[in-house]
């Protein structure tokens, strides 16, 4: 809950910040010299819990996470699929060379 009282009250201060920010600008366009205001240092905010972070970063992996084996049947079907593509390929680029070179033999030159 702290947190989210943290988060409220560094909200508002941004806002304090730009609206005087604004103040000074309309004062600047008006002609009148605002008094200055030294810049207001903001520290750094992080109050993340750790615990809540893990716990979603491990919901996220638990939803992906396969057993090794698994991977490894998937990778080696993966393997075997790309060779037969690539074999196949080759044995149509050959036969349609051997094809057009016949063909072109049989009509003669």
């Amino acid at each position: 809950m702290s947190d989210r009282s943290d988060e409220l009250r560094r909200q508002r201060d941004l806002l304090r910040e730009h609206l005087a920010w604004l103040e000074r600008e309309i004062a600047a366009q008006d002609g009148m010299a605002p008094a200055p205001q030294p810049p207001r240092l903001v520290p750094p905010h992080f109050n993340v819990t750790a615990s809540d972070a893990d716990r979603d970063a491990e919901a996220i992996l638990a939803e992906f996470r396969r057993s090794a084996p698994a991977i490894a049947t998937q990778t080696k079907r993966g393997c075997i699929l790309y060779f037969l593509i690539a074999v196949g390929l080759l044995v149509a680029a050959v036969l349609a060379f051997g094809y057009y070179h016949y063909a072109g033999v049989r009509r003669g030159p």
